[in-house]
């Protein structure tokens, strides 16, 4: 993946089973003038369709998802030809320094805790899109 992509270049999926914690992300996420941004419910249709997509720069991955969780993703996403480039970013309400610590020893590429900072999240997607870790468990 290109280090400095902006926002408004960038390929974004947020893997969010809660449909509420998905729309704001999406929505904060296009206030900021990202207009590639897509989300869906679970792993498997987030890989699916992300295999559909010329490229993915970012997954924005809840934790904590019935059947697979943001583990099986990452896991998913770093043995796949196409897509083990992207990004991938836990977002999520487990921010107890156990998850943290667990996320960042099996290779996520940040942790944003939930809920969401309107006015820091955009800014914490470009950091990582940036090439930057970021892990914000509070």
């Amino acid at each position: 993946m290109s280090v400095n992509l902006p926002l408004d270049k960038a390929t974004i999926i947020v893997v969010e089973d809660d449909p509420n914690a998905h729309l704001i992300a999406l929505d904060l996420l296009h206030l900021s003038g990202a207009n590639r941004c897509y989300a869906r419910k679970n792993v498997a249709a987030a890989i699916k369709f992300a295999e559909q997509l010329p490229e993915v720069n970012l997954f924005l991955v809840d934790i904590n998802m019935p059947d697979q969780s943001g583990y099986d993703l990452l896991r998913l996403v770093r043995q796949h030809e196409k897509l083990k480039q992207a990004r991938v970013v836990a977002v999520t309400a487990g921010t107890l320094v156990e998850d943290v610590e667990k996320a960042r020893t099996v290779g996520f590429d940040g942790f944003i805790s939930k809920p969401l900072k309107p006015d820091k999240f955009a800014g914490q997607v470009q950091d990582v899109l940036n090439g930057k870790y970021v892990w914000d468990s509070r």
